[in-house]
């Protein structure tokens, strides 16, 4: 076989047991440096719990492999599309999903525990600026996106 028919990788999805994707994608990828099995990658995302995917090129002896971790439940027929799976590859933004004008939690820094409005967003820094409730004079505070926590959305409001 020459360099033009180089088999392709395929992306197998793994069911497992919940709260253990890590420590299955350790446990394979120890045993894949171990055995004869060929890995491009492994993904395990925080937002799909109870499963893994994994870059391969033989399902079959992928299936053989992870006979032996106990965590797994079962390889999942077919091939994944990289499409499908692409949006856990991209890191989201941390104010992506806040709006102006949104209620926040304080989840991080000397503030936390307060509650604020949002009257600014920086996307490009990740930053937002908000205003305390519980301050005698309202005095804007840049914070980053991931220091807060969003508990009213500015249009739940309305709808009131």
């Amino acid at each position: 076989m020459d360099e033009t028919e180089k088999p392709k990788t395929r992306i197998f999805s793994i069911k497992t047991q919940v709260g253990k994707e890590q420590n299955t994608a350790d446990l394979l990828n120890s045993r894949a440096s171990k055995t004869d099995l060929n890995i491009s990658s492994i993904l395990v995302t925080p937002e799909l719990r109870g499963y893994i995917f994994v870059e391969g090129y033989d399902r079959e002896r992928l299936k053989d492999v992870v006979k032996t971790i106990s965590y797994v439940r079962s390889v999942l027929d077919g091939d994944i599309p990289i499409d499908q799976i692409e949006h856990f590859l991209v890191p989201t933004s941390a104010v992506a999903k806040i709006t102006e004008g949104d209620i926040v939690e304080m989840i991080a820094g000397p503030f936390r525990g307060e509650t604020a409005k949002v009257t600014h967003i920086d996307d490009a820094k990740e930053e937002i600026t908000v205003e305390l409730f519980e301050s005698v004079v309202p005095i804007p505070i840049t914070v980053r996106g991931e220091q807060v926590r969003v508990i009213k959305r500015k249009e739940e409001e309305k709808e009131e």
